[in-house]
């Protein structure tokens, strides 16, 4: 394990910077800052980030706890200040590629407000931690095998109405592995086709159970055909009572460790090979130009969508917001890991081998088409240093879109998903792309 530079404290520095500070303040008007002065927020290994830090309306003195993390997998440096109110700098840095976090704690009298910030030291020098098997692929030809011998027997139930752009909508149930089926929305566009398509695999949960819009409706908008699975086998578009007795139930559960120390019983082979069934079902369509396929996924449904793109040749194109389920084993090594922290809780060696088959940092390696990737870098969940380690090892032409001072729920904004959904229109050459 390499070393870790020092903090640096340089304190009741008075220049204001020339950007604004985000703030985080209480009822009465007591407020704390913090960003980073570079506004890329990325340096490189040698380099030190000032962290920029106001505070306004302390009526004396308080006391500001610092606390520098390797993304909270690994404390760097801690401490207080007494602090009045106005500016002060922190600085710090990193003699190894990867994310140096700097959480604060102020504490005034009975107010006590808090506020977070991030720097990335040489990101583009990241890797993953772990090795993908040496029979990923014969592991995947085997589940896709499985399924070509299960027909598809698709179900398709219009939905109706339709919106001011004539898109048409449908309940789609298509069978899968294990005597499942596997559930989705399809938005069509209007006219006659062929279109481009794109599966879209959520985030956790992962169940959708009535009709999708924001994101997926855009991608119809935008001349492309979407399929949205719903992960988890179960109905769609059933009464709301229907899936509150679900959850009451306790469903989903835990379960992304279902199975874990077998990658032939784990929860995920199921999901994987139901996206595989789902590019079967829109190459099957008429209205579908099957040279053009598009992956698109968020969190959970990043990951999954790194793994089917590394086993599925048939995708031309990869779409992937905080992608989860990478670097898993970064706990063995001082790093963060990706949702769902696999290791973290369930560390045999079982386990361990299990995961590499669902590592989506690994599959990236096998993945040559183009990609697209956002970053948000005050993620807990999907963390950049592990979104980094999927990034790097993608093989083929791609894009990174960092977003600094946002945490994972703050990334999904309805600009960054038209962000996505315009990249996807022109690498598949949808009607209206630019």
């Amino acid at each position: 394990m390499t070393g870790l530079l020092p903090v640096l404290l340089i304190s009741a520095l008075t220049a204001a910077p020339d950007f604004p500070l985000p703030r985080v303040e209480n009822g009465r008007g007591l407020s704390l800052a913090v960003t980073c002065e570079r506004e890329s927020h990325l340096y490189a290994l040698g380099d030190s980030a000032r962290f920029a830090v106001e505070i306004e309306r302390l009526p004396g003195e308080a006391t500001l706890r610092y606390r520098f993390t390797l993304e909270k997998a690994r404390l760097v440096a801690e401490g207080s200040l007494a602090v009045t109110a106005g500016r002060t700098h922190l600085a710090g840095a990193l003699d190894e590629p990867g994310f140096l976090r700097l959480d604060l704690t102020l504490t005034a009298g009975p107010d006590t407000l808090r506020a977070a910030q991030s720097a990335g030291f040489s990101p583009e020098a990241i890797r993953p931690t772990g090795a993908l098997p040496s029979d990923y692929l014969r592991f995947w030809k085997q589940g896709r095998a499985e399924l070509l011998r299960i027909p598809a027997d698709p179900e398709l139930t219009i939905q109706p109405g339709a919106d001011s752009s004539g898109m048409r909508r449908y309940l789609v149930s298509l069978a899968n592995v294990e005597g499942s089926r596997i559930y989705g929305w399809l938005t069509v566009p209007s006219g006659e086709g062929p279109f481009p398509a794109v599966v879209n695999l959520p985030g956790a949960p992962g169940g959708i159970h009535e009709f999708a819009t924001g994101a997926l409706a855009e991608y119809g908008r935008a001349g492309m055909i979407v399929l949205s699975l719903n992960i988890h086998g179960t109905l769609l578009g059933r009464e709301d009572e229907y899936y509150r007795q679900l959850q009451s139930q306790g469903f989903p559960g835990s379960f992304p460790a279902l199975g874990i120390d077998d990658p032939y019983r784990y929860y995920y082979r199921r999901v994987v090979l139901g996206g595989v069934r789902a590019i079967d079902y829109l190459v099957s369509r008429s209205d579908v130009d099957t040279t053009r396929i598009g992956l698109a996924g968020a969190s959970q449904g990043g990951g999954l969508s790194l793994i089917l793109a590394s086993v599925d040749k048939r995708v031309k194109a990869l779409s992937l917001h905080v992608p989860a389920m990478c670097d898993l084993t970064g706990v063995f090594h001082g790093r963060p890991t990706g949702w769902p922290h696999s290791l973290e809780r369930h560390a045999s060696l079982p386990a361990q081998r299990t995961v590499s088959y669902y590592d989506g940092a690994l599959a990236a390696g096998l993945i040559e088409i183009p990609a697209i990737v956002g970053v948000s870098l005050l993620d807990e969940a999907c963390p950049p240093t592990t979104v980094w380690a999927a990034y790097n090892s993608l093989a083929g032409p791609k894009r990174i879109e960092v977003y600094p001072g946002t945490t994972h729920p703050g990334s999904f904004t309805q600009a960054r998903d038209r962000q996505m959904v315009d990249w996807m229109a022109r690498q598949l050459g949808a009607k209206g792309s630019n």
